[in-house]
């Protein structure tokens, strides 16, 4: 049991990175809205690679010890199912439904 979720981030091509977050604790709507939200003006928008790699340490920070925090390759339906955070749109989308919008990525 735990707080489970997985993130894919899209660039304004479409182009997604070749992997996704998984974590165990911390998956909650609430809580990836806010780390996204504090990962954002670091998060290259143009590049969903760079991007996912900003994120990965904005949760790294937060989240001690060495569990709870992963990349896989698998997009899964946890606890929280699975988020998309859409750069172009500036949007985070959990089970197809946008809970987060207006979120500014950083323009570099």
């Amino acid at each position: 049991m735990g707080n489970r979720a997985t993130i894919e981030i899209k660039d304004g091509s479409g182009y997604k990175s070749a992997c996704y977050i998984y974590l165990h604790w911390c998956g909650d709507p609430e809580q990836v809205t806010e780390m996204v939200t504090l990962a954002a003006p670091v998060m290259r928008r143009s590049d969903s690679s760079y991007a996912t790699a900003r994120l990965i340490g904005m949760y790294h920070d937060a989240i001690e010890g060495g569990l709870s925090l992963g990349v896989t390759k698998y997009k899964e339906e946890w606890d929280n199912g699975h988020y998309i955070v859409d750069m172009s749109k500036g949007t985070i989308e959990n089970e197809g439904e946008v809970i987060a919008c207006n979120i500014k990525f950083g323009e570099f």
